[in-house]
């Protein structure tokens, strides 16, 4: 973050200053939302929402050595204050003025899946041109973003910014406030449906970032999406660059080729140049991602060579196809992050893909609205379409899953039970074992991942005793 002072906090918040000395002015660099992570120094900004309120811990502030606390309450404590109508606002405001005094080339990428695989293909790409912030974990919301453009600083040349809503109306918000010269929509899926009601709704909602496009920016699409008419009325002066999975545009791939491990290989096509690329993770459906990775880093002048070794050193984001490998035999994917119905299908083209006994185990996908239950069903005979040995569920949703699997389509109501079925499965299976995981993160599947690792550790303790 770059220094402020709390007159200048106060200025871009329209705030008023309260009880503040002149020591407490001055090199403002830390402004964090929650208490629980606080320093000496810091400025705390009480965020209040349904079921939260952090000027119930300006008390606790004070007493870590906070220097400020910005409000929109005034408090009863002996501490430097900025009293603004609205902290949530406040927030956006500070982002957005730190991203406008630092000015990095700034990509916003939004869709309903991919978007945080493509946000780290990118990160890696452009890292061989320059220093890149990019959003971290799952902070690409109303309160996410903004804090993401707070961790600014003028050594920064690049910003790729992640943009994830659940209503309407909240991508054109996030960015406004972050202003990208590029902007990005990856796909368009059955996800966050009880915010937006339907896939038009989805559509729409995502279609809002073009809207805070700067003037002369680059709009990027994936001309596969049948939605893409919901946005166009949107794009009339805009630069407009589309790829494709499957058919000559802009960018698109031809010459898949799946590895052992699910990885794929391909040569990518762009107006700048071909290459020959290989994907250091599995999926095919990322061969879609890392075309839109090539189209974005390439409006910020990376060669394809750029390209290519750049995504041989991505690492992938944690849950995110994250490939453990125990022992020669048996091979476990975690792509437990989170999950919708489109990102449910491509998990499951790949563990089909993969040697030896091929099981999938899905949690309950969230946020689905009334026809939930349907797109359970759905993805459950999707994969018993595919070349899957067993589904394994796990939750509410996904008993519907299971049952429309059929034959091996089991369901559990707590973890412990399958991971302990699991365990049976697979004691006298004499091939090699495929495991992939995955659900919303409501589902908590991370700790079924959790589980299988730890019983795998304690088979190669047992296996050296």
């Amino acid at each position: 973050m770059i220094p402020l002072s709390l007159a200048m906090l106060a200025e871009i918040t329209q705030g008023k200053i309260v009880s503040a000395a002149d020591e407490q002015t001055k090199n403002i660099e830390s402004i964090v939302t929650d208490s629980r992570q606080l320093s000496d120094g810091d400025v705390f900004l009480a965020l209040k929402g349904i079921n939260f309120d952090g000027h119930k811990f300006c008390q606790q502030a004070l007493e870590k050595g906070c220097r400020a606390v910005i409000v929109s309450e005034q408090q009863t404590i002996s501490i430097a204050q900025v009293v603004v109508e609205d902290t949530r606002i406040a927030l956006g405001q500070i982002g957005a003025f730190i991203k406008a005094q630092v000015a990095p080339k700034t990509v916003a990428i939004t869709g309903s899946s991919g978007k945080t695989t493509v946000k780290e293909m990118v990160y890696a790409i452009l890292s061989r041109l320059g220093n890149v912030l990019a959003t971290n974990g799952n902070f690409n919301n109303d309160l996410g973003v903004p804090q993401t453009l707070m961790r600014l600083e003028p050594s920064h040349d690049f910003a790729v910014i992640e943009l994830g809503a659940n209503h309407l109306g909240e991508i054109a918000y996030t960015t406004n406030l972050t202003k990208p010269d590029i902007a990005v929509i990856n796909n368009i899926a059955a996800a966050h449906l009880e915010g937006f009601g339907d896939l038009c709704g989805v559509a729409r909602a995502k279609g809002e970032i073009f809207e805070g496009l700067s003037e002369g920016g680059v709009a990027i699409y994936n001309q596969d999406t049948p939605y893409a008419g919901k946005w166009q009325w949107r794009l009339t002066d805009k630069i407009v660059k589309k790829i494709s999975c499957h058919e000559s545009t802009d960018y698109y791939p031809t010459d898949v080729v799946l590895d052992d491990n699910g990885c794929a290989s391909f040569k990518l096509h762009s107006p700048h140049g071909s290459s020959y690329i290989e994907l250091p993770i599995p999926g095919k459906h990322n061969v879609c991602n890392a075309v839109m990775a090539a189209a974005i880093a390439m409006q910020f002048d990376a060669t394809v060579d750029d390209i290519r070794l750049g995504l041989i050193d991505m690492v992938p984001a944690k849950g995110r196809l994250n490939v453990h490998q125990p022992s020669e035999s048996f091979k476990l994917i975690d792509d437990s992050y989170n999950a919708n119905v489109e990102s449910v299908k491509a998990a499951s083209e790949l563990v089909a893909n993969l040697p030896g006994k091929r099981i999938l185990i899905l949690g309950d996908m969230g946020e689905l609205g009334q026809e939930a239950r349907q797109y359970h069903h759905e993805v459950g005979a999707y994969a018993k379409s595919l070349s899957i040995d067993a589904l394994l569920t796990l939750g509410v949703l996904s008993q519907s899953a299971s049952q429309a699997f059929g034959d091996n389509g089991y369901h559990f109501n707590d973890k412990a039970s399958l991971v302990a079925f699991l365990k049976s499965l697979l004691s006298n299976e004499e091939r090699s074992i495929s495991v992939l995981v995955k659900g919303s993160r409501s589902a908590r599947m991370e700790l079924v991942v959790q589980d299988v690792l730890e019983w795998q550790s304690s088979i190669a303790n047992e296996e050296q005793a």
